[in-house]
């Protein structure tokens, strides 16, 4: 007994209709389906909004819409002069400054404080040595620098307590601006 056999060298398209199964019909009316209520919710809830949009409108009072003119104010004599004062605070050349102080021999020495007084074009040094004559090596320093004019030791004090002795300096500079 010889059996037929079905042989098919050109297959037919996945997406024809020859290809369509109860299943895959029944899928696509549901989704037909499910989409035409999609449409007809979304007109129901526009529709609402508009509603509601129309009675907020009938109800809210109307707004000013008119721009708003900015107010000018004249400052003061004194706030003028305190803005000038700032502004000379903040324009003081702090990278020179700090590169100055980075280039000399730190290694005995702690700064702590660096107090500008742009007025006087004074600098005020803060800070801790291990012994006298170093913070005196550091005023020296200072001195010999393009930044300074003048610096000298302000004042000292050694804290006898400390095993070290360390010695809290105040140096004060003339700073070339």
């Amino acid at each position: 007994m010889s059996q037929k056999l079905d042989i098919n060298f050109v297959a037919a398209n996945p997406f024809s209709y020859q290809q369509l199964t109860t299943i895959g019909l029944l899928w696509i009316v549901l989704c037909v389906l499910l989409t035409a209520y999609g449409v007809q919710q979304l007109q129901v809830t526009q529709e609402h909004l508009n509603t509601v949009e129309a009675k907020l409108k009938a109800v809210a009072p109307k707004r000013n819409t008119s721009t708003v003119k900015p107010v000018l104010v004249q400052a003061s004599d004194a706030e003028l002069k305190h803005a000038r004062e700032i502004l000379l605070q903040l324009s003081i050349p702090w990278n020179p400054l700090f590169q100055a102080l980075e280039q000399n021999d730190l290694k005995n020495i702690a700064l702590l404080s660096i107090e500008p007084n742009r007025k006087k074009q004074q600098i005020m040094l803060t800070g801790e040595a291990k012994n006298l004559e170093v913070a005196l090596d550091y005023v020296k320093q200072l001195a010999q620098m393009d930044l300074f004019s003048q610096a000298y030791l302000l004042k000292h004090s050694i804290d006898q307590d400390d095993p070290n002795k360390p010695v809290s300096f105040t140096i004060l500079a003339q700073w070339k601006l």
